[in-house]
C-alpha cells in the first residue's frame, strides 16, 4: 500500500448494462457475499486450482460442476435481493422514484444450494421448475449475470495474488536458523541472563529497534501492515480533562494527529484507515480515560519514532497504563485469501502456545506481575480437528484473537490480537507487534505446531502446583528447561534472527506465568 493509501472497510461492486442499470454494493450495513454464495465461489476456485495442478486436465464431472457453479453465480439474483442493490444509473425514473428490480425470483435457500451441489457432484444438471431470474427484464437479468461474473473474477484474482504472496513468504524464509533455542538451550539462557543483568542495572530491559525491526515481517513491500491501539488512564491527582487536552494538543503539535481534540469511540474505524503518518487519532473509550489509535504502520524508522513519541507524550502528561488497560495489535491478512487452512493454522498456533502468549501479554510494569484478566480478551475455543469453513471460527471482538475482519478476504483483511495488556513502553509494544506479525506469517508459510495440541492459559502454574513448586521459587536444571520449552519452541517458529529471539526473551524474563 503506497503512501496515503486508505482502507475504507467497504467493497463496491459495479456492473453496468447498455441500458444504464448499475449494481453496486452498499457502503455499509450489508454483506456483499452471503455464506452460501461464498461457498459456491470457493468450490469453483478449488476446481480451478485442481486443474492447474493437473496441467489443465479435468474430468467430465469436474467440468460439469464448474460450469454449473459459474452459471449459478451468473443467474442467482436472490442472494442479493432485498438490499436495494439494483438501481438506475439515472437518479429518478419517470415517476420520480428510484426503480427497483423485481423481487419475485426464487430464494436461494441452504437446502437449494445443497441440492444443487448434490446434483452436480453426481453428474446431473441441476433442474429448477422456476428459473432463478424468472420475472426479470432482459436488462435486469444481464446485470445480475454480469455482476456475479465480476465477483467470481475478482475473487479469482484475489486468490491468485494471495497464492503468489504465500509462495513468496515460504521462499524468503531461510532454510537454516542462525540460532535455535529448541536445539541450543545455552543460546536462550545467555539471552535470558543478559536481560536479567540489564534489569539489575536499572537499564532498559527489552531492546527497542528502529531500523529493520521486524526482519521483513512488517515491511511495506513483501510484509504486512499493522496498527496499534494504546489504552491509557490518567494518574490519580491529575486533572483528567486538562491531561486529555494537553495530550491531544501535543500529539497535533508533534505532527502525529491532525486535530487536538478527543474523538468518539471507534471514530478511526468509521473514518477509514490510512497510512499517513499524521493520522494517529485520540479516541474516547468508556473503560479507560482514552485510547490512541495509530494509522496503518510499516516497519520503517518513522513508524517506530512516532510510536515512541506518542508514548512519551501520554506519559509526560499524566497518562499511565493502569491494570485495566489493554493494547490491541491489528495485523494485515491480505494473503490469507479465503483459505480456511490459513486461518486454522493461525488459531492452532495460538492454541498450542496460549499460556506463553498470555504471559508475554502481561504488562511488565503491572503490580503483582498480573495480566489484566480475560474479560475483554477471552481465550478462543479452537477445535483440535481444525475448521472446514471460515464461518466456523469463533473469534470476535472480546476474544484473544479477533478474526472478524479477516473473513471476507481482500486487501483490507486483518486480524486483531487483543490479549496484550496496555503499556506505554514502546519496547514492550514493539515486541508484542512482532509476535503478532510472526504468528500471522507463520500460518501462511505453513509453519505450525502439531495440530490439536493446546497449552491452555494457566497450564504452567498448574504444573508447578502439582509438582509442589511455588511461583516465587527460581527453577534450575531440568525443571527450568521444561518450563521454558514451550516458549523456546514458539520463538523458533516465529523468528529467524537472533535479535528478534533475544528481544522476545527479554520480555519473557520480565513477565510471569498467569492464572486462568
Amino acid at each position: 500500500m503506497g503512501s496515503g493509501s486508505r482502507i475504507d472497510h467497504q467493497h463496491h461492486l459495479v456492473a453496468t448494462t447498455a441500458a444504464g442499470l448499475t449494481v453496486e454494493a452498499p457502503a455499509t450495513g450489508v454483506d456483499l457475499m452471503p455464506e452460501g454464495q461464498r461457498e459456491l465461489i470457493d468450490r469453483a476456485l478449488q476446481i480451478q486450482a485442481d486443474w492447474e495442478a493437473n496441467n489443465g486436465a479435468a474430468t467430465s464431472e469436474e467440468a460439469l460442476e464448474y460450469w454449473g457453479l459459474r452459471e449459478r453465480l451468473r443467474s442467482e439474483y436472490d442472494l442479493w435481493n432485498g438490499h436495494g442493490l439494483i438501481t438506475d444509473a439515472e437518479p429518478e425514473d419517470d415517476e420520480g422514484g428510484i426503480r427497483q428490480a423485481s423481487s419475485d425470483s426464487t430464494l436461494a435457500t441452504p437446502e437449494a444450494i445443497d441440492a444443487l451441489r448434490s446434483a452436480l457432484s453426481n453428474g446431473v444438471p441441476a433442474q429448477r421448475e422456476v428459473p432463478p431470474d424468472a420475472g426479470l427484464s432482459p436488462d435486469d437479468r444481464a446485470v445480475q449475470r454480469a455482476a456475479a461474473q465480476q465477483v467470481l473474477d475478482e475473487v479469482a484474482a484475489e486468490h491468485q495474488a494471495a497464492a503468489a504472496l504465500q509462495e513468496q513468504a515460504r521462499e524468503q524464509w531461510p532454510a537454516n536458523e542462525s540460532v535455535s533455542y529448541t536445539d541450543d538451550f545455552d543460546a536462550f539462557q545467555r539471552d535470558y541472563e543478559a536481560a536479567r543483568e540489564r534489569a539489575e542495572r536499572g537499564e532498559q530491559v527489552v531492546p527497542y529497534m528502529t531500523e529493520n525491526a521486524t526482519g521483513g515481517l512488517g515491511a511495506r513491500e513483501g510484509g504486512r501492515g499493522f496498527g496499534v491501539e494504546i489504552e491509557f488512564d490518567i494518574d490519580p491527582g491529575v486533572d483528567r480533562r486538562q491531561a486529555i487536552q494537553n495530550i491531544g494538543r501535543e500529539l497535533r503539535d508533534a505532527g502525529l494527529s491532525r486535530t487536538a481534540r478527543q474523538h468518539g469511540y471507534h471514530s478511526q474505524l468509521e473514518a477509514g484507515y490510512t497510512d499517513e503518518p499524521n493520522a494517529w487519532r485520540l479516541e474516547q473509550d468508556c473503560t479507560v480515560a482514552g485510547e490512541l489509535v495509530s494509522p496503518i504502520l510499516y516497519d520503517e524508522p518513522q513508524s517506530w519514532q512516532n510510536l515512541a513519541t506518542a508514548c512519551e507524550i501520554i506519559e509526560r502528561n499524566g497518562g499511565r497504563a493502569s491494570f485495566g488497560t489493554g493494547g490491541h495489535v491489528h495485523v494485515g491478512m491480505h494473503d490469507y485469501d479465503h483459505d480456511v487452512a490459513n486461518h486454522t493454522r493461525l488459531m492452532q498456533t495460538y492454541a498450542a502456545h496460549e499460556d506463553v502468549l498470555y504471559r508475554l501479554a502481561q504488562n511488565p510494569a503491572s503490580e503483582g506481575n498480573q495480566h489484566r484478566g480475560t474479560r475483554w480478551c477471552r481465550p478462543n475455543p479452537v477445535p483440535s480437528q481444525g475448521y472446514t469453513a471460515i464461518s466456523q471460527i469463533e473469534s470476535y471482538h472480546g476474544m484473544a484473537v479477533n478474526l472478524s475482519g479477516a473473513r471476507r478476504g481482500g486487501q483490507s483483511a486483518h486480524g486483531e490480537f487483543r490479549l496484550w495488556d496496555g503499556s506505554l513502553n514502546p519496547s514492550v509494544i514493539q515486541t508484542q507487534v512482532k509476535l503478532s506479525l510472526g504468528m500471522a506469517a507463520a500460518a501462511v508459510r505453513g509453519d505450525t505446531t502439531v495440530p490439536g495440541t493446546r497449552m491452555q492459559l494457566g497450564s504452567h502454574l498448574e504444573q508447578r502446583r502439582q509438582a509442589g513448586v511455588g511461583q516465587r521459587r527460581r527453577l534450575s536444571g531440568d525443571d527450568w528447561r521444561t518450563t521454558t520449552a514451550d516458549f523456546r519452541r514458539m520463538v523458533d517458529s516465529l523468528f529467524q534472527r537472533p535479535e528478534d529471539k533475544a528481544q522476545a526473551t527479554a520480555l519473557f524474563q520480565q513477565t510471569r506465568w498467569q492464572r486462568h
